[in-house]
């Protein structure tokens, strides 16, 4: 058998190093070169008529190479995601053996849609993908990656404008980011909360924030930073607590709830630079839209909070003494900015 062997298969057989797994490096570096052979519109070719087995294989094929983010951009202009698309909705009653065919091709849009300039998609594409997506973070048998990628993905979708923000509203994704802010994994809880954030703006969004309960979770979220797993949570939070509120009946809603000094407080003594910021803006909000809103900032000593802050680091010598980071040291300029505009516009 062995004297059949051609001179090349030898050569082949005889190889050390091919047993050897291949780098992260000579991976991407394949990918690339098949993308650039049309390797993936030669993919979705096979999947028309395609059976269980040869669909499922190409759509794992297109995830891997998916994963090298470099190629995304490419893969969407190929049509890969218009074809991705097309296959999900044509998929009215799958089998089990399907639906995790369509869970795989719903995580491979998350993965093109992570990091792509939403502003390139098409209308269909960036409109088609929400509902498959917002689908995807709801599917039980979805991993915690899956979700998590999905969730970034209508991050990214919702920056784009009104148009994507009401169609993610639309598809029941208040309810589906809501219920993915309480996973027990601290990346699904955070994707959420900064997609919820971007939502801000969107009508039914603002409504729902009118709640007292509802906005006093979002309160508790801010002040919930002590914990590192937690903090980039509560700093989209506060993010968008402070946008929200710039909406007078959003505004009226913050100081009617309970703890509402409590809470600021909290945020105000964080000692992160970021969420002070975001907390300063909020009092901002209160105080330029007057009336009670401004007597409650008053009342509950935060433009009190605003003079002291003013007064101790306006000249840049007391902060010096803690020595941040030149990062750092351009937030710190920035609350100082807004507390000013919070004093400026409470004299006024």
């Amino acid at each position: 058998e062995n004297a059949k062997k051609t001179e090349e298969q030898k050569e082949v057989d005889d190889d050390p190093f091919e047993l050897k797994e291949d780098s992260d490096e000579q991976c991407a570096e394949r990918i690339v070169k098949m993308t650039k052979a049309n390797v993936t519109r030669a993919l979705i070719q096979l999947t028309n008529g395609a059976s269980d087995h040869t669909l499922e294989q190409v759509i794992l094929g297109l995830n891997r190479m998916a994963q090298e983010q470099s190629v995304r951009g490419t893969m969407i202009q190929q049509g890969i995601l218009t074809a991705l698309i097309r296959l999900e909705k044509e998929e009215k009653n799958p089998t089990d053996v399907r639906k995790k065919i369509v869970r795989n091709i719903r995580h491979c849009m998350a993965k093109l849609l992570v990091t792509t300039n939403p502003s390139l998609l098409t209308s269909a594409q960036s409109m088609g993908a929400i509902k498959p997506l917002i689908q995807l973070v709801r599917q039980v048998d979805a991993t915690d990656l899956q979700r998590f990628e999905a969730l970034l993905s209508l991050t990214n979708l919702a920056s784009m404008g009104d148009n994507t923000k009401n169609k993610i509203v639309t598809e029941k994704g208040l309810s589906t980011l809501k219920y993915a802010m309480f996973s027990d994994n601290p990346l699904v809880k955070k994707a959420a909360t900064e997609c919820m954030c971007n939502l801000v703006g969107n009508e039914q969004f603002s409504k729902m924030l009118q709640d007292v309960d509802e906005l006093r979770l979002w309160m508790a979220l801010a002040s919930d930073f002590e914990d590192e797993e937690n903090y980039e949570c509560a700093r989209a939070a506060a993010g968008c607590v402070a946008m929200a509120t710039g909406d007078p009946a959003v505004a009226r809603t913050l100081i009617k709830i309970p703890n509402f000094k409590e809470r600021m407080d909290t945020c105000l003594e964080s000692g992160s630079f970021e969420i002070i910021h975001r907390t300063l803006v909020t009092i901002l909000n209160l105080v330029e839209l007057g009336e009670e809103l401004k007597e409650a900032a008053e009342s509950n000593g935060l433009i009190a909070f605003c003079r002291a802050y003013v007064d101790s680091y306006h000249d840049g010598s007391k902060i010096e003494e803690l020595n941040p980071e030149r990062d750092q040291l351009q937030i710190f300029n920035a609350t100082i900015e807004v507390a000013k505009q919070v004093v400026r516009a409470a004299d006024k």
